[in-house]
């Protein structure tokens, strides 16, 4: 705790007094703090970083490490995918039901936390934001519970093993083709012994 304490504290205090760049910081930090713009964050960031890492695993074999990636490969596309899916239509209808007119109850306001009345105009919209981004997340995460199990698994074994199959039919293309040259090279030799042993009218004899 006192070596967080501590990094904490190194870092300068920095006040933004401009008010056209606060906009835009306001704006960057509500975009990246939205459920779906966060969990899309978060799935370009690994599978821009974690195949790569299990692909280049010295402590397994090449086929290992390729099997490792695919998997890791399809967890990733699928979780991104049902996450970002779930999580924009979870805020979506937080954002239809969470009214900041709360004089009468409707549909429109169910969600909406009856407090925000008594805050102040210029803290109103902040907070009703805050509570938004917080209770999408969470129910996000509730129903996601359920689609990992039914969505996000078979999603991840079919990109895998499509994957996996692609790698199989890619070495064995590049064994067959390993082969047709052997063969190339053995029967180029067998042709520059011919012809060595018609110039030189050798009957028989050794391999050159």
């Amino acid at each position: 705790m006192k070596i967080s304490q501590r990094l904490f504290d190194m870092i300068p205090n920095w006040s933004v007094n401009n008010k056209d760049r606060l906009k835009i910081l306001n704006k960057i930090g509500d975009y990246m703090g939205r459920p779906f713009e966060n969990r899309l964050i978060m799935g370009v960031t690994a599978i821009a970083t974690q195949p790569f890492i299990d692909e280049h695993n010295k402590r397994v074999d090449k086929d290992t490490a390729r099997a490792a990636r695919n998997r890791t490969v399809g967890k990733i596309i699928a979780g991104t995918a049902v996450g970002c899916l779930v999580r924009s239509g979870v805020y979506k209808l937080i954002q239809k039901t969470t009214s900041e007119d709360i004089s009468i109850d409707r549909w429109d306001n169910f969600l909406t936390p009856r407090g925000t009345s008594k805050v102040s105009t210029h803290l109103q919209k902040n907070r009703l934001r805050n509570y938004r981004t917080v209770a999408s997340t969470i129910i996000a995460m509730l129903v996601m519970i359920g689609t990992n199990i039914l969505l996000d698994v078979p999603l991840t074994t079919r990109i895998s093993n499509y994957l996996n199959k692609r790698d199989a039919k890619r070495k064995k293309e590049e064994i067959d083709n390993n082969k047709n040259i052997n063969n190339i090279q053995l029967n180029n030799k067998k042709t520059v012994q011919e012809h060595f042993k018609n110039k030189f009218n050798i009957s028989s004899g050794g391999s050159l």
